[in-house]
């Protein structure tokens, strides 16, 4: 059991990191923002270095925070024809 405090000094009981990795264009950005902030945008401009958000649920009693990183998208490489 972990001891750490959110916002507003409330108990998270776990948290999870997660980084979205993958090829260019996707959707990781737009799975973040469904997930984080309940929003999806068919125009999405391309994600340049890393951006980060957290939510914070109440699953089965427990505070869980979720910190997810989502990475800018590297351009898909076929090493073989």
């Amino acid at each position: 059991m972990s001891n750490l405090y959110g916002d507003y000094n409330q108990r998270i009981d776990y948290v999870f990191k997660v980084v979205l990795i993958g090829d260019s264009a996707v959707g990781k950005s737009q799975l973040l923002a469904r997930f984080a902030r309940n929003e999806f945008s068919v125009d999405s401009k391309a994600t340049i270095g890393v951006e980060f958000q957290t939510k914070t649920l109440v699953i089965d009693n427990k505070t869980v925070k979720s910190q997810i990183w989502d990475t800018a998208g590297q351009e898909r490489c076929d090493f073989f024809p």
